[in-house]
């Protein structure tokens, strides 16, 4: 049994099609099923049923595909790995991160790491909490700055910042003048939200004030990132709910104010692999526990 064959069996187990999946992997469709057929004979029970209009996976074949999918991560993962040393690449950092850390954590901390590791190359990826969580599994990144939770029992993480969260509005919006805006002030204003899939608990932090203030947002609008959802603001098309970071971005034709009534925080983490050996990784940790005890 090789990679291949794992990696031909997931194709056709993920499309249930024998025709789409010899497309997306550019190989003839009789060779694809081969490979099919000799996995099948190899492991000595069947993982497909199929016939000429429909392809299904038997009890073995849902087994295997999970097992096929570890086995094909922790290939890339071992491939990544590898690749990195053989390009001597052991003095590079790469910290994923949201918008927030970049604003509240990097001046604190990448002048320490720049000073006490100078010959390390920091790489910085801007990545939402989905994307870091992925990334933190694969090695893609040595550390990451998001959102919670963080439920990967391979990563260690710890909170490093709870932000209290601020109204965004247009800067024509009635409740501009006010210097704090309850959250029923704004119900008859359309709400604007990043996708929960990017945002970890954010979106779930947000719910529940709504819950407790009684308050239904009128959302009309799901935003991939930041940036888009300021624009929209901007622009007018709504208000929205953010952790105190956006007052120090600079951005046209937007307001923020302080919620009305007791205040409500978001939580940034600081994530990274269990197993991650790194120098680098290990004294940014220390950096950030000195944080949380002097500064934060």
């Amino acid at each position: 049994m090789e990679l291949r064959h794992l990696r031909y069996f997931v194709a056709v187990a993920e499309a249930l099609s024998f025709t789409r999946a010899a497309q997306t992997l550019r190989t003839a469709q009789p060779s694809l099923s081969q490979q099919i057929r000799d996995l099948e004979y190899e492991i000595g029970t069947p993982l497909l049923y199929r016939d000429k209009r429909n392809v299904a996976l038997t009890p073995a074949g849902k087994v295997f595909l999970d097992e096929a999918k570890l086995v094909l991560a922790q290939a890339e993962r071992a491939k990544l790995l590898a690749r990195r040393a053989g390009e001597d690449m052991g003095n590079t950092l790469t910290i994923g991160f949201v918008p927030a850390a970049e604003v509240k954590i990097f001046p604190q901390t990448l002048t320490m790491l720049r000073a006490e590791f100078p010959a390390t190359r920091i790489v910085m990826q801007s990545l939402t909490t989905f994307e870091q969580h992925e990334a933190l599994s694969s090695g893609a990144i040595d550390f990451g700055f998001l959102r919670p939770p963080v439920d990967d029992p391979s990563i260690d993480s710890m909170v490093i910042l709870r932000e209290s969260l601020v109204l965004l509005m247009p800067a024509d919006h009635p409740s501009c003048w006010s210097s704090e805006v309850s959250l029923s002030a704004m119900a008859d204003t359309p709400f604007l939200r990043i996708a929960s899939r990017h945002a970890g608990n954010l979106g779930q932090v947000i719910d529940d004030l709504a819950r407790r203030e009684d308050v239904t947002l009128n959302a009309v609008q799901e935003v991939e990132n930041v940036l888009t959802l300021l624009t929209l603001v901007s622009l007018g098309v709504g208000f929205s709910i953010m952790p105190d970071y956006v007052a120090q971005l600079s951005f046209r034709n937007i307001v923020t104010r302080p919620l009305a009534g007791p205040t409500v925080r978001a939580e940034l983490m600081a994530a990274w692999r269990r197993d991650n050996a790194k120098p680098e990784v290990k004294a940014l940790v220390r950096r950030l526990q000195e944080m949380q005890t002097h500064e934060l």
